[in-house]
């Protein structure tokens, strides 16, 4: 999958869930891309993520983050 419809469809997940606070749009990010994005995907918007973070929205950058530290755990 091109890298513009995962960073397309990241962004769309997080304008969908923005009605709820900060931190609960971001674990509902992360438990998005966590429960439905293949680890081709997931790998693919992180490295996307760790070289162009400003392209993306920051509730997606920040989802990444809590996917990345609980996998380091």
């Amino acid at each position: 999958m091109q890298i513009e419809n995962l960073v397309r469809m990241a962004d769309q997940i997080a304008r969908n869930n923005r009605a709820l606070p900060p931190d609960k749009t971001i674990e509902k990010v992360a438990g998005h891309i966590q429960d439905f994005w293949t680890p081709t995907m997931r790998r693919d918007i992180e490295a996307f993520a760790a070289f162009s973070p400003d392209e993306l929205d920051p509730t997606v950058v920040a989802a990444l983050d809590l996917l990345r530290q609980r996998s380091q755990a």
